[in-house]
């Protein structure tokens, strides 16, 4: 199958998914029509803003039609005083209900965050969601010995000694974000753009969220935990909520 096909009786011929390929994949042919360069298929990163930018519906991408890709409501325009207030208004929550979070929630937040930016679009992320209340509880403590082992945030594992919880909070939700860290590729930064869209959405979906810094740090420096949460190997814990 053909990666970019475009259709010459819908193509307006205007350039514009020309002038939007980042990586100048499409140039124009003799009539206009757009061609792709000979090595696109191995070159494109299938950002999809070629097939996006598209006003006539006439480009296909891997064989998706604009038909079959899935389409924005239309409710995003929201004025900017709204979504500087949606922003401002985003805390860190460290109390929490005693009930379990809905599953539906954490999956249209994670829904949110597969749309993150990427550099050269690599969407490294993978995830890992920790609903068991009690395995949450051993995670944090095993973060704690963690946290002793490397001699370092020892006032927290002192709280945490002596019964209150300030590493995971009693969180009834913990969600990871990991990725393979083996390659020329470094993924913390877009696991972290990954979060923090989780992070935004969970604040449009109406539940609280806190940056797991600490559990982030054990899970570097204390194999038992990367162990316990079943770490694929070469894979690294670049953040967690």
């Amino acid at each position: 199958m053909t990666h970019i096909v475009i259709d010459p009786g819908l193509c307006a011929r205007d350039g514009i998914c020309v002038a939007e390929c980042p990586l100048g994949l499409l140039v124009p042919g003799e009539d206009g029509l757009p061609v792709p360069v000979p090595d696109a298929d191995s070159r494109c990163i299938r950002c999809g803003h070629c097939f996006a930018a598209c006003p006539k519906g006439a480009l296909r991408l891997d064989g998706l039609s604009p038909d079959a890709a899935p389409a924005v409501s239309g409710r995003v325009g929201i004025s900017p005083e709204a979504g500087l207030d949606f922003l401002i208004s985003r805390r860190s929550i460290r109390n929490w209900k005693d009930r379990p979070l809905p599953r539906e929630l954490v999956e249209k937040a994670l829904d949110a965050a597969r749309y993150a930016p990427s550099g050269i679009n690599m969407q490294p992320a993978h995830w890992l969601v920790v609903e068991d209340s009690r395995l949450i509880r051993e995670l944090a403590a095993m973060v704690a010995d963690g946290l002793r082992q490397a001699g370092i945030m020892l006032d927290y594992v002192a709280a945490f000694d002596a019964g209150r919880d300030v590493l995971l909070r009693g969180a009834p939700c913990l969600v990871i974000a990991h990725a393979d860290a083996t390659g020329w590729y470094d993924p913390t930064t877009d696991c972290i753009l990954a979060l923090s869209h989780f992070e935004l959405a969970a604040h449009a979906l109406g539940f609280g969220t806190c940056w797991a810094g600490l559990f982030r740090r054990a899970a570097e420096t204390w194999p038992p935990l990367r162990e316990r949460i079943g770490l694929p190997p070469g894979h690294k814990v670049c953040g967690a909520l």
